[in-house]
């Protein structure tokens, strides 16, 4: 009897097909031609993208044909569209008004109250009139119920310490802003006023301020803790430096002629507040 014979088979990792030599080079062929293909494609699709940013005309040359294309305008039509377009930014923006107003919808209708009022002879004068003296001081208006300008620093009824203090510093006769933008702070009114560098822009703000202090300070004089009766924010370090010695100025005059004291005090950011009490 024979025994059946045993065969084991071990299983190699290593083994590799055997791929025949006619074979390989036909894979190989058919992969060369792929990598050709795909990179003419390639070729072709960046000639065509090359193509149509070269026909695609830039933003200048664009602009300048569009340019040449308008019609031209006079110099008469294009103030009117500067014009127009200055009406129309105008009429978007919103009313100067803080958030609390905003919020409760507070509006006012009134001005406030200062106990100024300019002579009988200006308060009776005529628009025609006040419109031919704001022609005469180169002077544009907006707004409703302006009060008339005034030409002199006596009318505003200011303490003579105030106009000797103008006089001393070689201010005899107001200015264009001065003229028309003191009665209108001195009235209580709301004002945004716009004129050059060294036209006397200070003095509209800074003579209505001392005259509200003052008033309030003869009417009751001011408790400690309370206060300030007046604000006034600068843009740099450099004016509100400027404004406060302005201001301090005139205080001094007032002080020297009996008037009660104001407190001035100069606020900057960045710097200890202990220097500036």
């Amino acid at each position: 009897m024979v025994d059946p014979v045993n065969m084991e088979v071990e299983d190699d990792d290593d083994y590799v097909e055997y791929v025949p030599v006619a074979k390989c080079r036909v894979v190989e062929a058919q992969r060369i031609l792929q990598r050709r293909g795909r990179s003419s494609v390639m070729e072709e699709e960046e000639e065509e993208k090359s193509k149509v940013v070269e026909a695609k005309p830039s933003l200048l040359v664009i602009a300048t044909q569009l340019k040449k294309e308008q019609p031209e305008i006079t110099h008469a039509e294009q103030v009117v569209l500067q014009e127009k377009e200055m009406i129309e930014h105008l009429s978007d923006r919103k009313t100067l008004m803080s958030v609390r107003e905003l919020a409760k919808g507070i509006t006012y209708t009134e001005p406030l109250l200062t106990g100024w009022k300019p002579p009988l002879s200006i308060r009776r004068m005529s628009k025609k009139a006040c419109d031919a003296i704001r022609k005469q001081w180169h002077i544009i208006v907006d707004g409703e119920d302006i009060p008339p300008p005034i030409t002199n620093f006596k009318d505003m009824r200011f303490p003579e310490p105030i106009l000797k203090k103008l006089k001393a510093k070689g201010i005899i006769q107001p200015t264009p802003i001065q003229v028309q933008g003191l009665p209108v702070i001195l009235s209580g009114r709301d004002m945004i006023g716009i004129a050059f560098t060294g036209s006397g822009k200070t003095l509209v703000f800074v003579l209505p301020l001392i005259m509200v202090a003052l008033q309030e300070e003869v009417m009751m004089p001011i408790a400690p803790g309370e206060g300030p009766l007046g604000l006034i924010v600068c843009p740099s370090r450099e004016l509100a430096r400027q404004t406060y010695e302005v201001i301090e100025q005139f205080l001094e005059s007032l002080k020297e002629y009996g008037y009660p004291e104001l407190r001035p005090l100069l606020c900057i950011g960045g710097v200890d507040m202990k220097s500036q009490i």
